[in-house]
């Protein structure tokens, strides 16, 4: 696969996931929805922010790291862009069960943090 592929794909996903994300939040309602609307709600809500979030990723290190091998580049861009995401939806799904303050927030994020150092160490 091509970077040009892979961001066509990418730029697709995208648009298709903000499109069903949308349609989740015109057609379901919360209050007779049961766990299944929500469900729809935040895997839509994760994998439009995943690829957004990973196609930007990806032309920042492009624009920042110009002289690097770009697949390398892709493959943190989806990592980076994937936890993002989980840091988005988790905080969205802690606020929703109301347990959500600046501890739980903190505790959270540098859950995400570690992970990702993990990640960044590992190789």
């Amino acid at each position: 696969m091509t970077i040009k592929t892979y961001l066509l794909g990418m730029g697709l996903s995208t648009i298709v996931s903000f499109a069903a994300w949308v349609l989740v939040l015109q057609n379901v309602d919360p209050n007779s929805a049961g766990l299944l609307g929500f469900l729809l709600f935040y895997f839509t809500l994760f994998f439009a922010l995943t690829s957004f979030f990973s196609l930007v990723g990806f032309y920042f290190r492009r624009k920042i790291f110009e002289n690097s091998i770009e697949f390398k580049q892709v493959e943190i861009a989806f990592r980076q862009g994937m936890f993002f995401a989980v840091t988005f939806v988790g905080l969205l799904i802690l606020q929703g069960e109301r347990v959500l303050d600046v501890y739980s927030a903190f505790l959270f994020v540098l859950f995400v943090v570690v992970m990702e150092f993990y990640f960044l160490v590992k190789k």
